[in-house]
């Protein structure tokens, strides 16, 4: 979902996917909708969301009056009932939601909601898996976001056979197919000085984003920020 929402989104369906999505976004400070036919698990939600509705959202005349006219999401989370996230996406469509992402379980499934009109479709276990892949094989995996199918941006520590090697004579572009966007380094944080006029360095650092300078050797507190294919990225040893 890398595409930003710019007003209101409205989650239906608030089994675990659904309410974790739901009570994340509305942290990260988007007005959040939260809609399921179960009062207890509204009930659960009401507090971390700006609107807690129990209705049927198969209803489209009460699921009309219950979403905000500048809606600009609808996250269709239903899991284990395919035709009623058929029929939600269909009515959200109808009722000229900008961006409607509906839940799949397949990617059969995933077709089907494309071709009556889900703008994206999310498979939250599949999405999972791929994630926990990737860290297994790739020990020194810290974060990992698919922008594009079979394509990531990942952050990696540097692994050991890199180490004051610079980018330059990795070739990791013409080698491997991997784009480095920028490397996270630690800078420790000096303070006054020590005799001889020598520079006193604190135990406290914090992590910078730099621009990678080809020629500078990497250090082994570094954190690389790598853009590529998923094959490619899975085939890098610690």
């Amino acid at each position: 979902m890398a595409q930003k929402a710019n007003g209101p989104v409205a989650v239906i369906g608030l089994g675990r996917f659904g309410s974790r999505l739901a009570a994340s976004l509305a942290s990260r400070g988007t007005e959040v909708i939260a809609i399921d036919r179960s009062r207890s698990l509204v009930e659960d939600i009401r507090d971390d969301v700006a609107i807690a509705v129990a209705l049927d959202a198969t209803d489209e005349d009460a699921l009309r009056s219950n979403l905000p006219s500048n809606l600009a999401t609808a996250v269709v989370g239903i899991g284990q009932n395919f035709e009623a996230t058929l029929l939600v996406t269909v009515i959200l469509k109808q009722l000229n939601v900008p961006r409607v992402i509906a839940r799949a379980s397949s990617s059969l499934g995933s077709r089907i909601l494309t071709k009556i009109g889900a703008d994206e479709t999310v498979n939250p276990e599949d999405e999972s898996a791929d994630r926990w892949a990737n860290r297994i094989s790739v020990p020194n995996l810290l974060n990992h976001i698919e922008f594009h199918e079979g394509y990531s941006i990942v952050e990696l520590s540097v692994p050991g056979p890199w180490v004051g090697k610079s980018l330059i004579d990795l070739e990791l572009r013409a080698k491997s197919g991997l784009h480095v966007v920028a490397i996270k380094r630690i800078k420790p944080e000096h303070h006054g000085s020590v005799p001889g006029g020598a520079a006193s360095l604190s135990h406290a650092s914090e992590a910078r984003i730099e621009v990678p300078s080809p020629a500078e050797p990497l250090r082994d507190s570094d954190v690389l920020i790598l853009m590529g294919k998923d094959e490619d990225l899975a085939k890098i040893k610690p």
